[in-house]
C-alpha cells in the first residue's frame, strides 16, 4: 500500500524536480525511502518488481490520460439554443421541398480562427530508427512567413460554405 499510495503523489510534492515518476526513478525513491518508512523488504526492489505492484492496481504513474473539464456553467444552456437554431433551420427546410414557403433569408453559421501562424519547417524530418528512436523527430526551429486569419460562414441551409482569408 505504501508504493501504491506513493506512485498516487507527484515526484515535484515530495522534493524531486520532474513533475510525473518513471518506473526507475519510482523504484529507486522507494529503494532509498523503504526502511525508513518501515518497508525494509524493499530494499533491492527492483523496476520490475515496482512495476508488478503497480499493474497489479491498475496504477500508471508514469503515463498521462487528457481530459477535457466542463467549465462554462452556461453549456448546456447555449448547447440548447443553438439545437434550437438547426431545428429550425431543419423545418424550414422542410417547408422550403414542399413549396410551403420560399427562402428570401439565409441563416449563417460563422467561426474565425485568428492568428494562424504561416511557417515552414527549416530541415527535415528525421525518420524512426530501429533501436534508436521510435518515432519521428523534428526540429524545433522554423521559418516564420507572418499569420493569417480564416473567417469562414456556411449557410446552413444549403451547406454552400463562404470563405474569406486576410493576411
Amino acid at each position: 500500500m505504501w508504493v501504491i499510495n506513493l506512485a498516487c503523489q507527484k515526484p515535484k510534492d515530495i522534493g524531486y524536480a520532474s513533475e510525473f515518476w518513471t518506473i526507475s526513478q519510482l523504484a529507486s525513491h522507494i529503494r532509498k525511502k523503504c526502511k525508513v518508512e518501515g518497508h525494509p523488504c524493499l530494499g533491492k526492489a527492483a523496476k520490475s518488481t515496482i512495476f508488478r505492484i503497480l499493474n497489479e492496481a491498475s496504477i500508471k504513474p508514469h503515463k498521462i490520460k487528457y481530459y477535457l473539464e466542463k467549465r462554462n456553467p452556461e453549456f448546456d444552456e447555449k448547447m440548447a439554443q443553438i439545437l434550437y437554431v438547426y431545428k429550425e433551420i431543419e423545418l424550414h427546410n422542410e417547408q422550403l421541398e414542399n413549396n410551403e414557403i420560399e427562402r428570401d433569408f439565409a441563416t449563417l453559421s460563422y467561426d474565425e480562427n485568428p492568428g494562424i501562424q504561416a511557417i515552414e519547417n527549416i530541415a527535415t524530418d528525421l525518420s524512426p530508427v530501429v533501436g534508436k528512436s521510435t518515432t519521428w523527430s523534428r526540429d524545433y526551429e522554423y521559418k516564420r512567413h507572418g499569420t493569417l486569419s480564416l473567417l469562414a460562414g456556411i449557410d446552413l441551409h444549403n451547406g454552400r460554405v463562404i470563405g474569406l482569408q486576410q493576411t
